[in-house]
């Protein structure tokens, strides 16, 4: 018994350590969203959703899969929780060879795939976009050659990121993303008046490249060393492999999906697939900041205890992180829903954005927002799997949820003719099965997914608060449009440099009244995220 309150005093450590890791994580997202909807007003404003616009979204898929499959996969579900053994079990000196032994590995199969893209760029983009103008497509052709120097320094910068996360160092990984947006925005706004939409395209290299450069003091300051190896015989190496093998497989199916929807969206019309990409990165926003964020910083922790056995740490981490992702999205999610117009109004209608593009990001934005609680929930639910050493069953899932997700598309848009917003639903009703699927094998793997029944309690008292939070909203938006009828899509009349500023103010008291109601609404219910966290952070502040 005499144990007892120092094992209660070393797990309150750790999770307050969580806590204040995930703050820096969490503010680095926040600063790299920031950025990144930035980023996406100035490219909105000087190409609006024209050809050019389209072309440079469409081109970034094939470079975007050759990351995620070579380098996402490795730091997503197999570097970590290797790299994390070897450093408890082996030392630093092994673990630091598995680094670079993986990183030579992966650059040589990205410097492969990427020279095979160039190669046959013009047939390819022939088969994915035949339905562009032929002029269309030979820019969607110089784009993507010109994108393909991104993915070989956004693996060097992805390997870095996975390593010093391991190592629980997160401040330098989680700035690199803002950098790269800093310099894409820098090519938007100083070489896109000269090279077009090439300048935004100078401006990911330049992004990528700083990814890197920005990580590399901390790998110095954590006693990086580099190994020139391959490492072909290394039982590390080969368990990296295996646990990247499923996953590979699953990326290049998430990713295929990404491009059927781009491709049947530029069948739709003009702008579409630009639409959709500014839709789904609004999406990603709040799921950046509160799942993106938390998951990577429980990701590791979870690998460590499962690596010492600790099947119970692991369960009690995905809990009480998923907990604290649900009570955080879903009132982001009711809030996207109700106010997507204005939301999307205010980022982007200036310049070529006008309001046909602001109708068609906001209508597909309304049904991403759907998916997001059960999107932000999958990352956690995935990411323990990963820490369990498992890649197979989250990938089998993924790739079920991929096929669900092309062939609802498919019938949506076709079968019943519901138009380019039918993409966004099919994501949705895919991403909502998946996150239902996971629950139910993690709850046999774990032996209960939620023993003490606190995850149901905590869902059910987030539900009320996000229905009460969005009946606000929805009747202050009612009780504005009459005098500001632009709040709405089928009102007209706005004018960026007239009304942005009054716009900015409806938004900012209707996210005081929403999240007012919401935690009033929460505080009524006792619910336990708002007194840990508050509770937390106030004891932290007087001390």
């Amino acid at each position: 018994m005499r144990n007892l309150p120092s094992t209660q005093g070393a797990r309150a450590g750790r999770r307050w350590g969580m806590l204040i890791n995930s703050l820096i994580v969490m503010l680095g997202y926040v600063l790299s969203r920031a950025l990144g909807l930035v980023r996406d007003a100035v490219i909105a404003h000087r190409f609006g959703t024209s050809d050019a616009a389209d072309a440079y979204t469409v081109a970034f898929n094939i470079p975007d899969l050759l990351y995620l499959v070579i380098i996402g996969g490795a730091l997503g579900s197999a570097f970590i929780p290797i790299f994390s053994e070897l450093w408890a079990r082996e030392g630093e000196e092994h673990a630091w060879r598995l680094a670079s032994e993986v990183m030579n590995l992966a650059l040589i199969v990205l410097v492969a795939a990427a020279a095979l893209v160039a190669i046959f760029a013009r047939p390819l983009t022939g088969l994915l976009y035949g339905a562009y103008p032929a002029d269309k497509q030979e820019l969607i052709v110089d784009l993507l050659r010109l994108f393909l120097f991104s993915p070989l320094l956004l693996g060097l910068g992805g390997l870095a990121m996975a390593a010093l996360n391991a190592l629980d160092r997160y401040t330098l990984p989680a700035l690199a993303p803002a950098f790269y947006n800093l310099s894409i925005i820098a090519g938007a706004l100083f070489l896109a008046p000269t090279f077009g939409i090439y300048g935004v395209a100078y401006g990911v290299i330049g992004g990528a490249l700083l990814y890197v450069l920005i990580q590399v003091p901390g790998l110095i300051k954590a006693g990086m060393r580099y190994s020139a190896s391959l490492g072909l015989r290394s039982n590390a190496v080969r368990r990296v492999g295996r646990l990247m093998a499923p996953r590979i497989f699953g990326q290049s199916a998430a990713q295929i999906a990404i491009t059927v929807t781009f491709s049947i969206a530029a069948l739709l019309g003009e702008g579409r697939a630009r639409a959709l990409g500014q839709a789904y990165q609004l999406m990603l926003l709040p799921h950046g900041i509160f799942a993106l964020s938390l998951g990577t910083v429980a990701f590791p922790a979870m690998a460590r205890a499962f690596a010492a056995g600790d099947i119970a740490e692991v369960g009690r981490s995905m809990r009480s992180v998923l907990r604290v992702v649900l009570w955080t999205v879903v009132p982001a999610a009711v809030a996207m829903m109700v106010l997507a117009v204005p939301i999307v109004r205010l980022l982007f209608q200036r310049g070529e954005f006008g309001e046909e593009s602001t109708r068609l990001v906001a209508g597909a934005l309304l049904f991403y927002a759907t998916a997001l609680p059960a999107f932000a929930a999958s990352e956690m639910l995935i990411r323990t799997f990963y820490a369990l050493q498992d890649t197979r069953t989250p990938v089998a899932v993924g790739v079920a949820t991929v096929a669900l997700n092309i062939g609802l598309a498919v019938a949506l848009v076709y079968g019943l003719d519901y138009g380019y917003r039918a993409l966004a639903v099919a994501f949705s009703i895919a991403n909502n099965l998946e996150a239902l699927v996971l629950a139910v094998l993690l709850h046999r793997r774990l032996g209960g997914l939620d023993p003490n029944g606190g995850l149901r309690r905590s869902l059910r008292q987030t539900l009320v608060g996000a229905t009460g939070m969005g009946v606000a909203l929805l009747a202050l938006l009612l009780l504005s449009r009459q005098a500001l009828p632009w709040l709405s899509a089928a009102g007209e009349g706005y004018q960026p440099g007239r009304d942005v500023l009054l716009l900015a103010g409806w938004l900012a008291l209707a996210g005081i009244v929403g999240l007012g109601v919401y935690l009033a609404l929460e505080a009524m219910q006792g619910a336990e995220e708002l007194q840990t966290v508050g509770g937390r952070l106030l004891r932290r502040v007087r001390s």
